[in-house]
């Protein structure tokens, strides 16, 4: 099949690109699939759905940051377990904002150190921080896919339009990027303006927008303080349902139809 590198983008903060990161990283590891997330956001809130920061050792800063050419760090030294079996994370610190000050060479170097463990992954989810920079650059260069969340409200596309165009330049040095698709999250169904967003992205973008919405919930936003995914802390909610329908109809776009487990069942395996 192929890894799928899927990088979580949104120069808008307050998109709940974090919780989708997180959510879609569990539920993919739930599901069978031996499951990365790279968390490339210096605000570690994807860290903070699995680790607390006490937990944080050797995070993808010391990786990707190197301050001393004879000290290379491996990917593999920053991995750690996490409770969701088939999921393992490559945790952040606020240190890493020091990358966008890297020379540019550097911007290739999450690329070359992620072919490492090509073959330990069927997916690698990584986080993005809320800006158009040298972070972002560098993690659409090492990714085949980026998915775009989208908060169900005002002013939401504000900025779309220049991620799309970042997209472009950076697919001319990455053929194999591709867009998997735009999710609308954060929907209040108690106000008429997030139907309306969702409305105008399904118009505007056709076919690039996920038939699920993710609704803004409290156990949404009460999992990370709890350093849990949605389904660990709140499983028969509606958000973990949500985001295990989002999850069925991504993978089915990549043209992937089952779990890796069910495919094991189908294939008699044990």
């Amino acid at each position: 099949m192929g890894q799928k590198i899927i990088a979580i983008a949104n120069q808008k903060g307050g998109v709940g690109k974090s919780t989708t990161a997180a959510s879609i990283a569990a539920e993919l590891a739930l599901r069978g699939y031996e499951t990365l997330i790279i968390d490339c956001d210096p605000q570690a809130n994807a860290t903070s759905h699995f680790l607390a920061p006490s937990d944080v050792g050797t995070s993808v800063a010391e990786v990707l940051v190197e301050t001393d050419p004879r000290e290379k760090i491996p990917i593999k030294a920053a991995i750690v377990t996490t409770e969701v079996e088939h999921l393992d994370i490559v945790p952040s610190k606020l240190k890493f904002a020091k990358f966008e000050k890297e020379p540019s060479i550097a911007i290739t170097r999450l690329k070359t150190k992620l072919t490492t463990i090509r073959d330990i992954y069927d997916f690698v989810i990584i986080d993005t921080p809320p800006t158009l920079g040298q972070i972002l650059t560098a993690t659409l260069l090492a990714s085949t896919h980026m998915l775009i969340p989208v908060a169900a409200s005002p002013l939401a596309q504000d900025g779309l339009d220049d991620l799309l165009s970042t997209f472009d330049e950076i697919q001319a040095s990455n053929p194999d990027l591709k867009i998997v698709g735009i999710l609308c999250t954060l929907f209040d169904s108690r106000t008429s303006v997030a139907a309306e967003t969702c409305r105008q992205l399904q118009d505007r973008y056709t076919d690039k927008v996920f038939d699920t919405i993710i609704h803004r919930t409290v156990k949404l936003e009460e999992a990370p303080a709890f350093h849990k995914p949605i389904q660990l802390y709140a499983p028969n909610t509606r958000g973990a349902q949500q985001y295990s329908e989002f999850v069925e109809e991504m993978i089915e776009r990549l043209g992937m139809r089952q779990s890796k487990s069910k495919l094991r069942l189908a294939s008699g395996e044990n």
